[in-house]
């Protein structure tokens, strides 16, 4: 797979170690005001993911996450929240993260390319009609969140993918930011 812009060094990360903590500091929150900034323009889609997650959610279906690496860990925190803050039954909410559980201890950059895993994580965890998952991906292109995605459509979920950039390659598209797509309101009610 060729390096994209979230594998490669970051262009502020020369001489880090001999900067003063200022400078680190500034370039950490101007970092930060860039992604907000993309946020901002992704209001939109992030409005109409959260109505569709909502709409599978009171109709009785389940939410699945499905990323690898600190994608992942960000996806397990969000996931973690859900019953306290929300009330949402922890057997409706499925992580499905690259690697498994061992992930949480390693974070290994090989299972984030195992698509077989992906596949068998989406049929294991039952996704289908009236769910949704939300694939998260800094590159858009993670193949583990690219074939979860691919294969909870296939099984008739609603999905939401999270990613930085567009990725316009045959057959995967996760889109900026968080983009909605609806898929089969079926209830499991």
């Amino acid at each position: 797979m060729a390096e994209t812009r979230t594998e490669a060094l970051h262009g502020n990360a020369e001489g880090l170690d001999i900067q003063a903590p200022e400078a680190i500091l500034g370039s950490l929150a101007d970092a930060q005001v860039e992604a907000a900034k993309t946020v901002r323009n992704a209001i939109p889609s992030i409005a109409r993911a959260a109505e569709i997650i909502a709409g599978c959610l009171s109709s009785g279906g389940k939410l699945a996450y499905a990323a690898a690496g600190s994608s992942g860990l960000m996806a397990l925190a969000d996931a973690l929240e859900l019953p306290g803050t929300f009330g949402i039954q922890r057997d409706r909410i499925a992580i499905l993260i690259a690697g498994g559980d061992e992930a949480f201890r390693t974070l290994a950059g090989g299972p984030e390319d195992d698509t077989e895993e992906a596949s068998t994580a989406v049929a294991n965890a039952g996704v289908g009609a009236g769910d949704c998952l939300i694939a998260l991906s800094a590159s858009g292109t993670t193949p583990y969140a690219v074939r979860a995605i691919e294969d909870a459509r296939r099984r008739g979920a609603a999905r939401a993918d999270a990613a930085q950039k567009i990725l316009e390659r045959t057959g995967h598209k996760l889109r900026p930011a968080l983009s909605a797509i609806e898929g089969n309101k079926g209830s499991k009610a």
